[in-house]
């Protein structure tokens, strides 16, 4: 089936979904899991896609941890991240547990996978993600919801905790109902600690 821009721009927005709401994507990434055995070729129109979609405002471009202007031509290796707009307040918890969404916990995925295996979860997240838009038979949409589950299952986001040292999981919960209350208080309130802003501007300069 032919990859369309349509697909390239599913496939970078599944790769950001995958990943900390701070973290970045190398077009390489959407380029490899949309045509595995034959990616390079596909990579000047996943950056076009991908400059497409930073002018709309959907995504950002970065080079040197820096956000740069949407604008031909781009000359040098960048990387794709989710705009400012979507990361302020989405901080990730001390310990790479967690990050938080509207004052809630969910767990990130296991930073331990090695990088081939996380690739071919993400290509199998991706797959069934895909087959569950549009309408199809009830019985394919729950092949493909069993299929999200066990792919987010091996990716350490649901299931057992992918930690070792007994602490318990908070998945799902409201901040304030967890240990990691004070932390997060502190990030609301600058006056006792760094605000939301500089944390994200200090893990961006560094993605």
């Amino acid at each position: 089936m032919p990859v369309t821009d349509a697909g390239i721009r599913a496939a970078i927005l599944d790769l950001l979904a995958l990943r900390k709401p701070l973290a970045t994507i190398c077009p390489s990434e959407a380029a490899r899991a949309l045509e595995a055995d034959d990616w390079r070729p596909l990579m000047p129109r996943v950056r076009a896609v991908a400059l497409s979609m930073a002018r709309e405002g959907v995504v950002e471009i970065r080079q040197r941890g820096r956000t740069v202007a949407p604008v031909e031509p781009l000359r040098g290796p960048i990387r794709l991240g989710r705009t400012g707009i979507d990361t302020v307040g989405h901080p990730t918890t001390p310990d790479g547990r967690y990050f938080v969404v509207r004052g809630r916990l969910w767990r990130a995925s296991n930073p331990h996978l090695p990088p081939e295996v996380r690739e071919a979860l993400i290509r199998q997240l991706m797959d069934a993600r895909r087959a569950l838009r549009g309408t199809r038979p009830e019985a394919e949409r729950r092949a493909a919801r069993e299929q999200v589950d066990q792919a987010k299952r091996a990716l350490g986001e649901r299931g057992p905790v992918w930690w070792d040292d007994g602490a318990p999981d908070f998945n799902r919960r409201l901040v304030e109902n967890t240990p990691y209350r004070d932390w997060f208080s502190q990030l609301r309130h600058p006056a006792f600690g760094p605000s939301t802003q500089a944390i994200c501007s200090a893990n961006d300069a560094v993605s």
